[in-house]
């Protein structure tokens, strides 16, 4: 039971997480009840006419008896007797039916037999059960069935007074006064059983207004229902059109974005590709034309820098495509081994100075993206020493790790060349080099910020020309 009920609270609260779903199923069960509802009222409206026709017949048969009891009673004529007992045969078996029914349990085919018997149409009977068994416990048709006991109670005393009439007649000691207190008394009955007739009718037409009354506020009221839940439907259908038009709109205006980004990166890596072959095959025919072999080892050691950059920068594109496409993924890793290995791979000076390197590690084992924090960390720490400042003679990157608040903190400074004002808002896009930046391939920083970015993290530079650059990065933990 109770695995039923979760079930159910499950099932509207889906419902209701899907408001356009909600409303079609409002529209779909208040149709399917506007038509159970109108299929029973047409039900009860068919059995009340039925017991119209059917009182209609009640009256007729109970107005017919009586006439042929006056005859029978003044000319004594046998044929009236038994017009009388044909005609007070139909009061009498709408009084079996009713009788049939109100008994426990209801004898259907008896009730059957009783409303044949009363002239009412064969195919009226079966609503006319129903609606007797469904509703005589309601306070109107109980008052109809009252009206009809009483009615019923009459039609006996009629029949009554009619077998008395015939054993007098038949045994010939009926006096002229006995004919005239017979008559009276078959004029106050039938004047009584006029009275019951009409209240029943009246009684009927009652119960038949009120049950048209209020279907008829029902059928507005489950058609405004109808109404109003299509008009949120509508507009649910409409809102969510117009949103995804939005959608649509700017996801092709993002695809022109990224197709203008993409025709560029195609560009500036076909050309960051063939600058190093360009130079190794004019660095070749140099060499096909020099005889002096310390010029050809000068010329030797410039094709394996330009081999080194196009090596570095096809690392870096690699890096770049993995990083997008396999997302984030957390494990225990410790920020002091991935920062050993970062230094230990940049521990060459450029120009060929020592560059000296200080830990101040105060976080170390956390739950993190190794992949992403080793790309960051490469990339900052390779540009700290690459940009480092031959003039002066200290040269040092200082990496410092902290926990602030709940967020891991990263904080790489150098005193290289640092970086101008101006180019500090730029340097984390996609192929951007400063100035007459020649050492660079625009991507390291732009890597570096993905990766953040990608970590739910920020960045942040500080930094003075001639002075240092300190790079501050900051992500939950």
């Amino acid at each position: 039971m109770k695995n039923k009920l979760h079930a159910t609270i499950d099932w509207l609260k889906s419902l209701w997480a899907r408001p356009a779903l909600a409303l079609l199923l409002v529209v779909g069960l208040s149709s399917v009840a506007i038509i159970v509802v109108n299929f029973y009222t047409i039900k009860v409206l068919s059995g009340a006419r039925a017991y119209v026709n059917g009182e209609s017949q009640y009256s007729k048969g109970q107005k017919d008896a009586s006439a042929y009891l006056f005859n029978y009673i003044y000319l004594e004529n046998n044929s009236d007797y038994t017009s009388f007992k044909k005609a007070i045969s139909v009061p009498i078996g709408d009084h079996i039916a009713r009788v049939a029914l109100q008994s426990e349990p209801a004898d259907y085919q008896i009730a059957r037999k009783g409303f044949l018997q009363g002239k009412n149409h064969p195919e009226d009977i079966d609503n006319m059960i129903w609606l007797f068994y469904n509703f005589q416990h309601l306070k109107m048709f109980r008052k109809a069935i009252g009206i009809w006991t009483d009615g019923d109670a009459m039609v006996k005393e009629l029949d009554s007074l009619g077998k008395r009439a015939n054993q007098k007649i038949s045994a010939g000691k009926i006096s002229a006064a006995e004919k005239q207190s017979l008559i009276l008394e078959i004029s106050n009955i039938s004047a009584k059983l006029t009275i019951k007739e009409e209240d029943f009718s009246d009684t009927l037409g009652t119960i038949t207004r009120t049950i048209s009354f209020y279907v008829f506020i029902g059928d507005v009221l489950i058609s405004l229902v109808i109404l109003f839940s299509s008009l949120f439907y509508a507009a649910i259908m409409i809102r969510n059109l117009a949103k995804s038009k939005r959608q649509i709109i700017e996801q092709n205006d993002n695809l022109h974005v990224i197709n203008a980004g993409l025709d560029k990166f195609v560009y500036n890596v076909t050309h960051d590709l063939r600058s190093p072959l360009a130079t190794l095959v004019g660095l070749i025919d140099l060499i096909d034309d020099e005889t002096d072999l310390e010029q050809i080892k000068e010329y030797t050691l410039m094709m394996k820098d330009s081999l080194e950059k196009q090596d570095k920068f096809i690392n870096e594109m690699l890096t770049f495509v993995k990083s997008k496409h396999i997302g984030v993924v957390k494990n225990k890793c410790s920020l002091a081994t991935i920062i050993d290995n970062v230094v230990s791979q940049n521990n060459h000076g450029n120009g060929g100075k020592e560059v000296k390197f200080y830990k101040q590690l105060e976080l170390d084992s956390i739950e993190c993206d190794a992949l992403k924090l080793q790309v960051i960390l490469n990339n900052l720490i390779s540009n700290a020493v690459k940009y480092s400042d031959t003039r002066k003679d200290e040269r040092f990157v200082k990496i410092k790790t902290y926990r602030s608040q709940a967020n891991m903190v990263i904080e790489v400074e150098d005193n290289g060349m640092g970086i101008r004002q101006k180019d500090q808002e730029r340097i984390f896009d996609k192929f951007y080099m400063s100035g007459d930046n020649k050492k660079s391939s625009g991507i390291g920083l732009y890597l570096v910020k993905d990766a953040v970015t990608q970590l739910n993290g920020k960045i942040e530079v500080k930094s003075e020309p001639g002075e240092y650059s300190k790079f501050i990065v900051s992500i939950p933990c």
